[in-house]
């Protein structure tokens, strides 16, 4: 049997540890599946974004679009480039982007060196686990970071407790809902040492495979008795339980600033909800990814006035249906805060990219104060 050592110096038994183990695991699948759901929302909707790239105010389709909206590189798609990228920012509070030409590639590790007054340096970069062997600038790649906290490092912290409390009432229901026997033995066996080898060698797993398995038969051995003795306590309920769960998704919500309700999928104001998940959560890190594109692709001089720039634009992350918002499209395009293409991009349809669907239109509704009031225009 092999042995591990704990922290005494003491050795422990692969049994024990095995014990030690099966209680954490529950508590572990929670916490995963907190921060799995968690992260997959958010990698989900910064994937549905499209990063749109201007150039002396105008939208362009260049090489760098390509790579952000479509494929960064060889082996991935823009929407798996972007998932990877959002879960390794979550998970390690910052994530390297390495540019090779037009491709981007995301980097498994590194480190950063850093001067005061001067660039950092970013070297010993791993990508797919093989190193690159060349040290970058910060001028040169993309590193985007959240807060200096790291949101996944204080959930863990904050679920040692939980996780202890967790773990209590799990067993303190399986103690009360589980049924307990008595195996009566033999006076004359009971000292016996060949029947105690017999025991834990038969006996006792025959006894475990029948306790454990919904049908199962145990052989009733002569001078053996397997008696019912009932529970340990009268039945209790898993509200313990299903409350510390809850307590686990409501710290995860609150730590990824998600609406709680999005934690469980019980949502019933959709509109509502999208709007304060996009205000708290999205949206501040599409400012962020939008910033960090934006100055390592531009000096001031070609942003100055905004005419260069990249963009996350979020607009497209709600649900539309067309039927449903027919008057309003139409409103847009008649007051002509939109053109043609512009609305039908935020129908997800694509662009016609004509002269027409390009132009902006106004309805004779809309005048100037001064032309009614000289009656140009009839009011």
């Amino acid at each position: 049997m092999g042995f591990l050592t704990d922290w005494l110096g003491r050795r422990v038994s692969e049994a024990e540890l095995d014990a030690v183990t099966s209680k954490l695991k529950d508590i572990v699948f929670y916490k995963e599946l907190a921060l799995y759901i968690a992260k997959s929302y958010i990698a989900n909707t910064i994937s549905k974004c499209e990063f749109l790239v201007y150039e002396n105010g105008q939208e362009v389709r260049n090489e760098l679009y390509y790579a952000l909206n479509v494929s960064p590189n060889p082996n991935q798609s823009s929407s798996q480039f972007l998932n990877k990228l959002i879960n390794t920012l979550y998970e390690k509070n910052e994530v390297l982007v390495v540019p090779k030409g037009a491709e981007l590639y995301i980097a498994d590790s590194f480190l950063q060196e850093e001067k005061p007054l001067r660039e950092n340096v970013f070297s010993n970069i791993c990508i797919d686990d093989k190193a690159i062997g060349k040290s970058y600038k910060a001028s040169q790649v993309f590193y985007f970071k959240l807060d200096d906290k790291k949101v996944s490092g204080l959930i863990e912290g904050l679920y040692g407790t939980y996780g202890q409390l967790m773990s209590c009432a799990i067993a303190a229901y399986k103690r009360s809902n589980g049924q307990k026997y008595k195996l009566v033995i033999d006076g004359m066996k009971a000292g016996d040492q060949k029947f105690a080898e017999q025991f834990n060698t038969t006996i006792k797993q025959q006894l475990q495979s029948f306790i454990e398995n919904e049908n199962a038969v145990y052989p009733q051995f002569r001078g053996t008795d397997l008696q019912t003795i009932g529970t340990a306590a009268t039945g209790t309920s898993s509200s313990d339980v299903v409350a510390l769960r809850k307590e686990i998704f409501d710290i995860a919500a609150q730590a990824f600033k998600i609406p709680n309700s999005m934690m469980y999928g019980n949502i019933t104001n959709m509109g509502e909800i999208v709007k304060v998940y996009l205000s708290f959560c999205i949206d501040p890190l599409a400012d962020m990814l939008s910033e960090e594109l934006t100055r390592k692709t531009n000096t001031f001089e070609t942003w100055n006035g905004g005419k260069n720039c990249v963009v996350c634009d979020t607009s497209m992350i709600n649900h539309i249906d067309i039927l449903d918002v027919a008057d309003k499209a139409d409103k847009l395009i008649a007051s002509g805060v939109c053109n043609i293409d512009e609305v039908r991009r935020v129908l997800s349809m694509r662009p016609l990219d004509t002269e027409f669907s390009q132009r902006h239109y106004i309805t004779k509704n809309y005048a100037n104060v001064d032309e009614v009031l000289s009656g140009e225009v009839s009011g």
